[in-house]
């Protein structure tokens, strides 16, 4: 990185109910592709788009990304409880001025993604990263969040461009076949037997 560019911070946000090494994956492939200096791991207390009961609660869930982040030192666990992303962007530009931010999430998300409260303001002051996840992969295009935003998505980035307000990224990757669903179903059938 040259003098002169902004060191980059990314902010990889999710319920992580659990945490597991595709989460992990995800992370290491963000900090590699965009050459993040830093990435925070943000655990959403509560995500006020989807009404589903957690199977481990909000300490229990930062306690295990803890854990599984352990040993990566460019990764640090946000400690702000907010409740929308915008909140907790706003936030830690705050804290980290001057730092060029990316906004990383899975494609699983952007189904949801049009409804999310200040969409443009994430878009205006983040660069929006969407890394594709298995079984979600034909999401992106179907959605109403492509359809608003498909002529700002950059398809060929290198890792030092600089980036415009509202340009968004998509990382196409193979991933970890794991997911929290399955876990917690797993986890659910052995309460049962």
């Amino acid at each position: 990185m040259n003098k002169r560019e902004k060191e980059r911070i990314g902010i990889f946000g999710g319920s992580f109910d659990p945490p597991h090494k595709g989460h992990l994956h995800i992370a290491k492939l963000f900090i590699k592709k965009l050459k993040l200096k830093k990435l925070i791991w943000s655990v959403s207390n509560k995500n006020p788009l989807v009404k589903k009961k957690y199977f481990y609660n909000f300490k229990q869930r930062k306690i295990l990304s803890k854990k599984i982040t352990s040993k990566n030192k460019n990764i640090k666990i946000n400690d702000f409880d907010k409740k929308y992303s915008y909140q907790l962007l706003n936030t830690l530009k705050k804290k980290y001025k001057g730092k060029k931010f990316f906004f990383l999430i899975g494609s699983d998300n952007v189904k949801f993604l049009h409804k999310w409260k200040k969409l443009s303001s994430i878009l205006n002051t983040s660069t929006l990263v969407i890394i594709s996840r298995p079984g979600y992969q034909g999401e992106i295009k179907k959605s109403v969040f492509y359809r608003k935003n498909h002529k700002y998505l950059i398809k060929n980035y290198k890792a030092n461009d600089i980036f415009p307000k509202k340009v968004w990224i998509y990382i196409k990757d193979k991933g970890v076949k794991i997911s929290s669903s399955n876990i917690k179903n797993r986890l659910y059938k052995l309460k049962i037997d």
